[in-house]
């Protein structure tokens, strides 16, 4: 059966290290849409830091952000689904990160919210291209519940967190490493695999007709759900080792190859 869903990872997947598209990806997606494929955005990003990538695609179809927690249109109005973190969990994550002094971002009404300026608000700035609203007090704020909560630390930190958390939230919250400074939470059973389920039901489709591109660890479900699975070359390891198909990297134009090889040829 052919593919007539391709969902794709932004960062270090459609993106290069640059943050830029490159001609040869946005041609494939081109023509992949004029033979009727959808074309849909996965990723971790907020809706507003994702809406520029789709519109220089010109895409209509609906965007998966925050890991699968929210599924909205890139014209904007009502989401389609919205998942978010259960706000007494959410308050418990942002205590256990304030505590051991990690930097939290929480996301609600697609702002980001912190409690001050440094130099993990700059750094996760200068890739997502948004706007970070300093608040002080984290928990005196958070009224309701967050779509996401991350922290931002150094690899080798968020590593070992990421390990423990995963194991204390167990069947409580999904627990994700995005990029190796990022721990990102959303609600249980949330994740990309959950949010391209939906929308590919949404369509009336099954897993063999979608395509799924990514490169790291909260692509994962993703790449399991769907009929074709594909891991950039630049992706871990363990990554790779759950994709159907490893293709090139974001530097070499990956997933235009993987289009050309999956749906144009």
């Amino acid at each position: 059966m052919s593919i007539k869903l391709i969902a794709m990872d932004i960062d270090d997947t459609l993106i290069t290290d640059e943050l830029v598209i490159t001609e040869a990806c946005q041609g494939a997606i081109a023509a992949a849409r004029a033979k009727g494929v959808r074309v849909v955005l996965a990723t971790g990003r907020m809706l507003s830091s994702a809406i520029p990538y789709a519109r220089q695609l010109g895409l209509t179809e609906p965007l998966i952000c925050y890991n699968g927690a929210l599924i909205q249109p890139p014209s904007g109005g009502a989401p389609l689904f919205h998942h978010p973190v259960p706000l007494d969990l959410a308050r418990e994550i942002v205590t256990i990160g304030e505590a051991a002094n990690l930097h939290v971002n929480i996301y609600l009404d697609d702002r980001m919210y912190i409690a001050e300026f440094n130099e993990y608000t700059r750094f996760y700035l200068a890739v997502g291209g948004i706007e970070a609203y300093p608040v002080g007090d984290l928990l005196a704020f958070m009224d309701r519940p967050p779509t996401k909560l991350l922290y931002v630390c150094e690899p080798e930190i968020a590593a070992k967190w990421h390990v423990d958390l995963r194991e204390q939230y167990r069947g409580r919250l999904e627990v994700y490493v995005s990029k190796p400074q990022y721990v990102e939470f959303t609600a249980l059973g949330i994740s990309k695999g959950s949010a391209i389920k939906e929308l590919a039901e949404m369509y009336g489709l099954g897993p063999e007709e979608v395509m799924t591109i990514g490169d790291s660890f909260n692509d994962i479900p993703m790449l399991e759900y769907a009929g074709i699975g594909v891991a950039v070359a630049n992706a871990p390891a363990e990554v790779q080792a759950k994709a159907d198909y490893v293709t090139l990297s974001n530097e070499e134009d990956g997933v235009a190859e993987a289009i050309k090889r999956f749906v144009l040829s």
